[in-house]
């Protein structure tokens, strides 16, 4: 008897400590996937700053040489691969290497897969697409502060030299991050040449589907346009 009442009270004990560990689990995991949350969002905001960095540079100092200052507006992506038009052909010498003027996983993490040729000048990316903590990254398709004009397009041809289509402006540009999943942050953020990066809480998924990468039929049409006056300033904020 003294023995078996010594195991009872062991099983006791045991219970009483998972009990306790699952308390502190059903406290904590909470508090840190919300931790998480908030890291990929200072993340999403810190690199589509470094886009907005990297037009800068890129309209300044004609990266691609064609001889336009003009800012990149095909995708997310061609900040990285793009090479100089002034050695024809895209890597074709070691003179030739791409600008490289984001970092790779934000250029990995571009939500379109489609390449953009730009006159040939363009590479492949050579590594798989897939979110970066947490993020998917677009190139915007419309400003809707100037709808129903021809100046609403992001993408257009600045007439460079070499033809490198539509994939240009010579005054503006626009990137959204959009999360992978609620669980990844709550908020898309979006930035244009103005360098103000402005956030706005997920009230629909932005997500769409499961392919990986998304495609910019994957992201939810909103999020791909810049938003008129009347949205942008209403519950937007700027960050």
């Amino acid at each position: 008897m003294p023995a078996d009442r010594r195991r009872g009270l062991r099983l006791i004990e045991w219970l009483i400590i998972l009990g306790i560990i699952l308390a502190i689990c059903a406290i904590a995991i909470p508090g840190l996937l919300s931790s998480q949350r908030a890291s990929n969002e200072r993340n999403a905001s810190t690199s589509l700053k470094t886009l907005s960095s990297a037009e800068a540079d890129f309209r300044a100092n004609d990266r691609d040489w064609n001889h336009v200052n003009d800012f990149w507006t095909g995708d997310v992506k061609g900040l990285y691969t793009m090479t100089s038009a002034a050695e024809k052909g895209a890597g074709t010498s070691p003179k030739d290497p791409m600008i490289r003027l984001i970092e790779i996983d934000v250029a990995g993490a571009d939500a379109d897969p489609t390449l953009i040729p730009a006159g040939g000048e363009n590479m492949m990316l050579q590594r798989p697409q897939d979110a970066f903590a947490g993020y998917w990254y677009a190139a915007l398709i419309l400003d809707l502060t100037l709808k129903d004009t021809e100046e609403a397009t992001y993408k257009q041809d600045t007439g460079g030299t070499p033809s490198m289509g539509k994939c240009h402006n010579t005054s503006k540009f626009g990137f959204c991050a959009v999360p992978d999943s609620d669980r990844q942050g709550k908020f898309v953020f979006i930035v244009n040449e103005n360098n103000t990066i402005f956030r706005s809480a997920v009230t629909t998924p932005a997500r769409m589907g499961s392919d990986v990468p998304p495609g910019l039929k994957g992201i939810a049409p909103v999020y791909l346009n810049w938003p008129d006056d009347e949205i942008l300033l209403g519950p937007r904020r700027k960050d």
